[in-house]
């Protein structure tokens, strides 16, 4: 059965739909041997090539069960690439498990500079939707903010900033700890993506910002004892709720039988043996 290019592409963890509908439009996809044009269909027997690998073998294979990672981002950690300022050393994509006939693709896309949850997935149909819908899905961050005084009221603080050409208005700001005039605060947002407009809300005050975390993306939130630099999946109830976040079916991978065990194979024939007829009539010769 014929199915759209870009989205078996995205489906088997290649890229997002728009990275590769992009590929398609700048003649890095070759299909059986020629440029694709946008919207082909893929049917069995096509050859698939991305950048002149080719890669036909591995749409054969079923795509594996959707996975979403939770990865707690270091501040100056880059996403790809090696990162001298990064604290663990790697980058994003080299401290994550690898996953098979897929790669893993950034949820809500930060920057090198960014710091906290960032959530990745194998399947690039969903990466791609809950980007579009970053307008309408909630996120939280903490900032350390240089207050004037320890009895600074953070509830007599405006919530809203022009940024980007742009007036944003913040749901909620609240303590989360801190000590004389170095605070922390949390800061709601309908809106993911807004990072760099909570920082603009404290310096447009005139107060010191020295770090923004990222500690919740709809309606997951950072674990407290997931460490820097680290990962860790997603329930797949939690997966399961994000499809439905993204307006999207909750892919059904088909189960392969399984293998039967050398001792299986090797069990012994239960059908009746006939007797040996030659052995009876030698003994009756013998009387």
């Amino acid at each position: 059965m014929a199915e759209r290019l870009h989205k078996l592409l995205a489906q088997h963890g290649f890229g997002s739909r728009r990275e590769i509908e992009k590929w398609i439009l700048e003649g890095r996809v070759l299909l059986n041997a020629r440029p694709a044009q946008a919207g082909a269909s893929y049917s069995s027997g096509d050859r698939v090539s991305i950048d002149g690998r080719d890669i036909t073998s591995r749409l054969k294979v079923s795509a594996a069960a959707p996975s979403v990672l939770l990865y707690n981002k270091a501040q100056g950690q880059p996403i790809t690439g090696a990162g001298e300022d990064a604290e663990s050393g790697k980058s994003v994509m080299e401290s994550l498990p690898s996953v098979r006939g897929a790669r893993w693709l950034v949820i809500n896309t930060m920057q090198g500079g960014d710091s906290g949850l960032m959530l990745l997935t194998s399947d690039g149909r969903l990466a791609d939707a809950l980007r579009r819908r970053a307008e309408t899905i909630p996120a939280a961050y903490v900032a350390r903010v240089l207050v004037p005084t320890p009895e600074f009221d953070v509830t007599t603080f405006p919530r809203v900033v022009n940024y980007d050409e742009e007036t944003i208005e913040f749901e909620n700001i609240e303590p989360a700890g801190g000590e004389g005039t170095n605070r922390w605060f949390r800061v709601e947002s309908r809106r993911a993506h807004r990072r760099a407009a909570v920082r603009a809300l404290f310096e447009s005050r005139n107060l010191k910002v020295s770090r923004v975390i990222q500690v919740q993306f709809a309606d997951i939130e950072l674990p407290r004892d997931l460490p820097r630099g680290r990962s860790r999946a997603l329930p797949q109830p939690r997966v399961a709720a994000l499809y439905a976040l993204a307006g999207l079916e909750l892919p059904q991978v088909e189960e392969r039988p399984k293998a039967k065990s050398g001792r299986q194979r090797a069990a012994p024939d239960r059908r009746r043996v006939a007797p040996d007829r030659r052995a009876t009539g030698r003994k009756k010769s013998r009387r």
